[in-house]
């Protein structure tokens, strides 16, 4: 297995020349120079092995370099259940990321039970510990760089917090979080941990931050390496759970499921288009959008027109208040089956213009795939938590109800359908307040972050800013 860009640099890399490395020599991101198949009689192998040992399939598949002793302790260690207490059932001791079905055929996949509350637990555990184990040293960054909407850079705060030899640096928006994200990111000060604050979106600071990424001669000389959601390390993170949930939601392999996804950055949808490449039987894909809706408008009309970062919506599902999705490159080389030539022309295009349109025939061919698209608003959202609530009893965070709504409501296909939850319902509690009256509790456990006293001071996002303090970082 070698990884190749999806803009035509053909130099084969290994997966531990490109564990943390944002962007290929030509602009493009990594991507396997084949898809590897699962068959059924694999999947059926797979039948009852634990989340640990399903996640050193699924990785020996793409990184096959790494000794399969040295991978099995690791997916073991990253993937003990223990790490992941903060499920609905706290009984259901076993579980790294349950299943749990609301109604027949309806299902939350739960992936925010570890330490941060969001689904970055899952990919940035198994990063930090690959980083101190596996990768070998002369591959190993000094800073690792990356933007984040609250999450992912509170995820990776604690998981690389107090790591010898590496510094984190991530760049987040001012007031562009809920408070309680901004609690558990701001409130990891590990040294090694910094703290940037702009004044502008999200898709400003990654805008900014990838120009930094892009800079080959300035990453190599600082020894920067990228945080984000385009690392395949964590692509194939993803992959893990969309196999074991199918596992556990069908009655016979081969069974056909669907799940919705809320789009985010898209590595979390592109890993399952992905899974449904490799065999996994999804009948339909649905990635939910918010009022930033720009994926959704392209898979409707073939065109694809990120708003300007100055018109990008602040709604009350943060983690998708983004336009121009980081890893939708990666999505359109795998539907047009590797042509490179044409990635490039596109999104050459999206570069100089601010959007590119498919033909009439990769449009047909589209809308023909089994990926299918939604949008909600914040109305949209406070009933689908009011609905969980009154009818299962259970509290749901905003990004989560935007994938039910468009999962459930607007593409009901009579299938079993699987919602991803990517983010825990006490970060958001003045939605859930306002749609049921109730405040969502911290999970048993779960000791509550502490008020920010002083917040991180924001800055203009410029390049001179942030070179400049990378590379006194990394002095």
């Amino acid at each position: 297995m070698h990884y190749v860009s999806t803009r035509g640099d053909k130099n084969a890399r290994a997966f531990t020349d490109i564990s943390f490395t944002a962007f290929a020599p030509d602009g493009g991101l990594w991507m396997p120079d084949e898809v590897p198949q699962v068959t059924p009689e694999k999947l059926h192998t797979w039948l009852g092995t634990d989340y640990a040992g399903l996640a050193f399939e699924i990785f020996h598949l793409f990184a096959p370099e790494i000794p399969r002793r040295d991978l099995w302790t690791l997916c073991r260690d990253v993937y003990q259940p223990k790490e992941y207490p903060y499920r609905r059932n706290p009984f259901d001791a076993e579980a790294v990321t349950p299943v749990t079905w609301l109604r027949d055929g309806v299902a939350l996949l739960e992936l925010s039970n570890g330490p941060t509350l969001a689904f970055d637990d899952l990919s940035l555990r198994f990063a930090s510990l690959y980083l101190q184990r596996v990768l070998p040293e002369e591959k190993r960054p000094r800073i690792l760089l990356g933007a984040t909407s609250g999450d992912m850079g509170a995820s990776a705060a604690h998981h690389f917090a107090n790591l010898p030899g590496v510094d984190l640096v991530l760049v987040s928006p001012k007031d562009r979080m809920s408070q309680c994200q901004a609690r558990i990111l701001y409130n990891e000060t590990a040294p090694n941990v910094h703290h940037l604050v702009g004044e502008g979106t999200f898709d400003d600071c990654q805008n900014l931050v990838n120009r930094v990424l892009a800079d080959e001669v300035f990453c190599r000389e600082h020894g920067i390496g990228a945080i984000n959601s385009t690392l395949w390390i964590r692509i194939v993170s993803h992959l893990v759970y969309y196999f074991w949930s199918y596992l556990q939601a069908v009655d016979r392999v081969g069974e056909e499921v669907v799940y919705a996804v809320p789009a985010g950055n898209f590595g979390n949808a592109y890993a399952g288009w992905l899974a449904k490449r490799m065999g996994l039987p999804i009948m339909r894909l649905i990635v939910a959008t918010n009022e930033n809706d720009t994926f959704d408008r392209f898979v409707r009309t073939g065109v694809y027109r990120p708003r300007p970062s100055s018109e990008t919506i602040q709604t009350t599902s943060p983690s998708m208040d983004i336009s121009r999705a980081a890893n939708v490159e990666r999505f359109l080389y795998s539907f047009l089956n590797g042509d490179s030539r044409r990635v490039r022309e596109l999104m050459v295009l999206l570069d100089d213009t601010g959007e590119f349109q498919l033909s009439a025939e990769e449009f047909a061919r589209l809308r023909r795939s089994g990926l299918s698209s939604g949008s909600s608003d914040h109305p949209n959202r406070l009933e689908i938590i009011e609905e969980m609530y009154l009818n299962h009893h259970v509290f749901v965070d905003p990004h989560t109800a935007d994938a039910l709504y468009s999962g459930i409501i607007l593409h009901p296909v009579g299938v079993k359908t699987l919602c991803l939850e990517t983010v825990q319902p006490v970060k958001f509690p003045r939605m859930v307040r306002a749609a049921t009256g109730h405040n969502p509790e911290w999970p048993f456990g779960y000791k509550e972050p502490p008020e920010i006293v002083t917040p991180p001071a924001s800055h203009a996002l410029t390049q001179e800013w942030l070179r400049g303090a990378v590379s006194e970082i990394g002095r």
